[in-house]
């Protein structure tokens, strides 16, 4: 599977940086420009997945813009502005966007809305990847940037944000158990990423992910561990 790769076209340096800093985050490689120059330039260079695209000094232009990204095959669109009417915004979808965002907005939202348009787009994403060898090593594993858990059938799962977090969490223990209080806290350490905190939402979660496992035909290894918490039992 190829990593995720972002450009961010705008010409507010400062949010440009904030954006790029957040995806960072995020665990996406993610790169800049000011222009539509500098953006088609970049598409010929490096391998892109999705655009975040600034109109708000674009005008017409814009529109433009917005067809010629969608010729590209499996592109993802993210429009952001300033005064995005609703009529604005229903060109912008009509050109071809995939999603509209008034400005201002608050660059962890950016980054949270570009990864969930990409938990989308990775099948197609990784139809383009080269195959490479069998990786069957019969664990249970994290792809595309943890949003993925990968079973050793090779059963994929897609994750929500919490999922990911406890997931990740309980994958970095190599076995051991973590208390409720403790993935409670990891949750809550994530700001917007992990809204849910407290032990009763800890288990409706893995409730949640074991149900999500069962319906794809596979057994959630995650044990519950009585007056500790939670283990995920990898080989």
């Amino acid at each position: 599977m190829k990593q995720l790769s972002i450009l961010i076209m705008t010409t507010d340096d400062t949010y440009r940086e904030r954006s790029l800093a957040a995806m960072g985050q995020a665990g996406v490689v993610a790169r800049g420009c000011t222009t539509p120059l500098e953006l088609f330039g970049l598409l010929e260079e490096v391998d892109c997945h999705i655009v975040v695209l600034d109109l708000s000094e674009l005008g017409e232009l814009g529109y433009a813009v917005i067809t010629r990204l969608r010729g590209a095959a499996d592109l993802g669109i993210v429009v952001t502005g300033a005064q995005l009417t609703l009529e604005a915004r229903l060109r912008c979808l009509q050109s071809g966007a995939d999603a509209c965002l008034p400005s201002p907005v608050d660059e962890r939202e950016l980054a949270c809305v570009t990864v969930a348009l990409a938990r989308r787009l990775l099948p197609t994403i990784g139809a383009h990847a080269e195959p490479g060898p069998p990786t069957d090593t019969g664990r249970w594993e994290l792809r595309d940037q943890d949003w993925t858990l990968i079973a050793p059938a090779g059963v994929h799962l897609s994750l929500s944000a919490n999922e990911r977090l406890i997931v990740r969490a309980l994958l970095d223990l190599s076995g051991r158990s973590i208390g409720r209080a403790d993935l409670a806290a990891q949750l809550a350490s994530e700001g917007e990423a992990g809204r849910t905190t407290g032990a009763r939402s800890i288990d409706v979660i893995i409730s949640r992910l074991r149900r999500k496992a069962e319906l794809a035909g596979v057994t959630l290894p995650i044990r519950t561990v009585y007056g500790s918490g939670y283990l995920f039992a990898n080989p």
